[in-house]
């Protein structure tokens, strides 16, 4: 499902239905106006999503026009063990072996490391879509597509990969949708998969600190709990307090009015932070506070609640989610574009449904290729791909 309003929907749904359960002394009563507003954006965007629904059809055009090259992804390859050699470090063994902090930051090479995950997440997002479509060569995407997400992981930049394969399968989804493929056992299957996987994630929490795979305690501790359902096992700790840490950070910064105008601040929400970081006026702008360090994320609208209040959340959210249609209105129904702008329309959708995490429009590992398929996309050029 390509249709980011929807996704939106839901997620904000789950994730503030999940932080009202009676189980953390971290998820605080909710404030009334924050309360009042994420409610009126789940169902202003459940209308934009029923109006604008035919605009976010998976589409194919002409891909047999071209063919499959290699390049893209042997230059991901060769940067990435350039700076792998150049930092001295692969910070996926230094957290599996070494037991290096999984929070800490890793050095990396400035700029560069900015231009490798801009064409490593394009590329992925384009692998993708070609993988899944009626391409001769996509095999050879699906291979590539792998090979990227898994450079990703060794630079252990686990939202990252988490966003890629929520693209993947958002494509793979919005394909078989198209071809009336989808049948309700394999949602069920979907469904049950996801939630095996949730009891794999606390598990490897488990396993990661140290503990046995059934002893919870460090997570108990860490996520204050109180209360817990004795039927649904405590690895899912884990995944609850992931889901629900940055609503509860949010509203810990709403309720204590943690916020005065700063416009550079709003800004650079939308700049990514490689780039803005390197400002003058960066170092002025308000920051989110969190209750904990280790729960250090406080969804995508925490920042622009900081530096504008409520009114620049507000218009935080109105921007993201209304400027985008004046591209899906020119661009949806051109027959030329259209491979262009399913890859642009990948990208912001999953800028769009991570914003219960953090903000994915000032990601350095989202921003920077949301810009680059946007260009793409607007210029006059056809789709990036040799021609036979």
């Amino acid at each position: 499902m390509l249709n980011f309003y929807f996704w939106y929907s839901i997620i904000t749904t789950i994730c503030l239905s999940m932080y009202c359960l009676p189980f953390s002394n971290l998820n605080k009563k909710i404030d009334i106006v924050l309360l009042i507003l994420m409610i009126a954006s789940i169902i202003f965007s459940i209308i934009m999503g029923i109006i604008f629904n035919d605009k976010f059809k998976f589409k194919e055009y002409e891909l047999n026009n071209f063919k499959f090259d290699f390049k893209p992804i042997i230059v991901i390859v060769i940067m990435s063990i350039l700076e792998f050699i150049m930092v001295g470090d692969i910070p996926l063994i230094s957290v599996t072996i070494n037991q290096a902090n999984e929070y800490q930051e890793f050095e990396t090479i400035p700029g560069y490391h900015m231009l490798l995950s801009m064409i490593s997440f394009y590329y992925s997002i384009k692998y993708a879509y070609l993988s899944v479509s009626k391409y001769k060569n996509k095999n050879k995407c699906l291979l590539s597509f792998i090979i990227i997400n898994f450079i990703i992981l060794l630079f252990n930049m686990r939202s990252f990969f988490m966003i890629s394969v929520f693209i993947y399968i958002n494509l793979l989804i919005a394909k078989l949708s198209k071809d009336g493929k989808i049948k309700v056992r394999n949602i069920l299957l979907a469904i049950f998969v996801f939630i095996f996987l949730l009891w794999g994630f606390g598990i490897y929490g488990n396993k990661r600190q140290g503990f046995e795979w059934n002893d919870n305690k460090y997570i108990e501790a860490l996520g204050l709990y109180y209360y817990w359902p004795s039927k649904i096992p405590k690895q899912y700790m884990w995944s609850y307090s992931y889901i629900t840490s940055p609503i509860a950070n949010l509203n810990y910064n709403t309720t204590n009015k943690f916020s005065s105008f700063n416009m550079a601040g709003l800004i650079f929400q939308f700049i990514p932070d490689s780039i803005s970081k390197r400002i003058p006026y960066y170092k002025n702008k308000n920051i989110c506070v969190v209750q904990k360090k280790y729960f250090n994320v406080s969804t995508g609208f925490c920042d622009s609640y900081s530096n504008g209040g409520y009114l620049g959340l507000i218009i935080f959210w109105i921007i993201i989610m209304f400027f985008p249609l004046i591209i899906i209105n020119k661009y949806s129904d051109k027959p030329e574009k259209t491979n262009e702008y399913i890859i642009w329309l990948s990208a912001y959708n999953a800028c769009i449904s991570f914003l219960f995490f953090s903000n994915m429009f000032n990601y350095g590992g989202t921003a920077p290729a949301l810009w680059l398929s946007t260009y793409l996309l607007l210029r006059k050029f056809k789709f990036v791909m040799k021609s036979r």
